[in-house]
């Protein structure tokens, strides 16, 4: 609820402060993609964090000792989460379209390489993609250092900083842009290239590439953050 809520003030926020909505504004729903990686990410440690503070956790292993069906659940519950997120900053993005430009840009126009529409929607699937990733982040790293604060923190500096860390270390060391493109600050661009390919120049990573990327690190961290899971004492 209180995420659903933060995702209108946010959307809304983006419309108003734009001197100028656009047709990229709207493609990319109002910022929904970044907004809702912020939110999910301080959710999602949250959602760990508050078993443990509020003892809940023990009900839970006192019902299943499978530590690992209790992660996994949780993980399943914020993606699904997610995907609701998704879903409702799409619907959002109708009606803040429909109130701010009207028909100004119509959602099946051709603009470039797609119509306004699917734009959004392959805006939208590039979100779920790195929301498999942001996730997994939040889960390994809140079992890891345990203090949410923090966590959200990392999460904040990697969303909006890390391509930027990304593309400068590949700048300052070309002769191992090969090896670094790959590492995980990279990942984020993966919410913008479905729909723009020319993003591609940004990551150097192909479509292809990326996605892989992203769902490889997601299985290493929720693999990770499992086996973390399950050594953490109560």
């Amino acid at each position: 609820m209180y995420g659903a809520i933060a995702l209108v003030i946010l959307m809304l926020y983006a419309a108003v402060s734009s001197s100028d909505v656009n047709r990229m504004i709207i493609a990319q729903g109002f910022g929904a993609g970044q907004w809702i990686t912020i939110i999910m990410i301080t959710i999602a440690s949250t959602f760990v964090a508050m078993e443990y503070e509020n003892r809940t956790i023990m009900t839970l292993f006192y019902k299943s000792s499978n530590k690992s069906a209790i992660y996994f659940a949780k993980f399943i519950v914020m993606v699904v989460y997610g995907v609701l997120m998704l879903i409702f900053g799409m619907l959002l993005t109708f009606i803040l379209k429909a109130v701010m430009v009207g028909g100004k840009y119509q959602w099946g126009a051709m603009y470039g390489q797609h119509s306004l529409v699917t734009d959004l929607v392959l805006n939208t699937a590039g979100t779920f993609i790195y929301l498999l990733f942001i996730i997994t982040v939040a889960f390994l790293l809140i079992t890891l250092i345990r203090v949410n604060a923090a966590v959200v923190g990392i999460g904040l500096v990697i969303i909006f900083m890390g391509a930027d860390f990304s593309s400068l270390i590949m700048s300052a060391l070309p002769h191992l842009a090969a090896i670094i493109k790959w590492n995980p600050l990279n990942m984020v661009f993966v919410i913008n290239q479905l729909a723009n390919s020319s993003y591609e120049k940004f990551s150097d990573l192909s479509l292809l590439q990326i996605i892989t990327g992203n769902l490889i690190y997601a299985v290493i961290f929720i693999v990770i953050g499992d086996l973390l899971f399950k050594s953490r004492r109560v």
